[in-house]
């Protein structure tokens, strides 16, 4: 019997953990800090509702800023 190329592969019925925003993270074990807002942020006198929160894995903690921001305002980690 040959497969109907309209119908999907199988898939695994593993479950995969993703990261939640109300999750604390799990390298973090007190949860994660607050790193504050970006200078150029505050320049642009963004309100709260245009922000948006950015990871840093070096310090662990979450950061405010443009959407086009890459560089953490405590330490200067790109990488997320």
């Amino acid at each position: 019997m040959d497969r109907d190329d309209a119908t999907p592969p199988r898939r695994s019925a593993r479950v995969l953990r993703f990261p939640q925003s109300k999750v604390a993270p799990p390298r973090a074990p007190g949860g994660r800090a607050e790193l504050g807002i970006t200078p150029l942020a505050r320049q642009l006198g963004l309100a709260d509702n245009q922000l948006n929160g950015h990871w840093c894995s070096r310090c662990e903690g979450l950061w405010y800023g443009h959407s086009l921001e890459a560089q953490c305002p405590r330490c200067g980690n790109r990488h997320g």
